[in-house]
């Protein structure tokens, strides 16, 4: 198992409207996905070579998600902790699938997520 890519960087925002209006008009991000359910919306870069459902940025009003936060994605968590030989923090179910926080050598936490729930695929609204 390996890490495939960052899965994105996230940042909490006080109102997802008008952060939404600055990262498209200031920072010159294009809008991939909203998901009103949970308060999200994903942006890519002009120039990424991202898939559109794949977001770069990811702005949420999520008070218990850290900030700024990001995950690596994975094929499936599961087999990537199976293999991992270092410390496994946390381990829980998420909408996409799974996530597991482990720890490296020098006590980094490192985020992965799986998109597993979602058959492989990102997942929108």
């Amino acid at each position: 198992m390996k890490l495939k890519k960052i899965d994105n960087i996230m940042f909490k925002v006080k109102d997802l409207e008008r952060a939404s209006k600055f990262y498209s008009e200031e920072m010159g991000l294009k809008k991939a996905w909203e998901d009103k359910i949970v308060g999200m919306i994903g942006f890519i870069f002009p120039e990424s070579d991202s898939e559109i459902s794949i977001p770069d940025i990811v702005i949420h009003t999520n008070e218990k998600i850290p900030n700024p936060d990001f995950n690596f994605l994975v094929d499936s968590v599961d087999e990537f902790v199976k293999n991992f030989r270092g410390k496994v923090l946390m381990r829980m179910e998420v909408r996409s699938g799974k996530l597991a926080v482990l720890e490296d050598l020098d006590w980094n936490k490192i985020p992965i997520v799986d998109l597993t729930k979602f058959n492989g695929k990102p997942r929108y609204n």
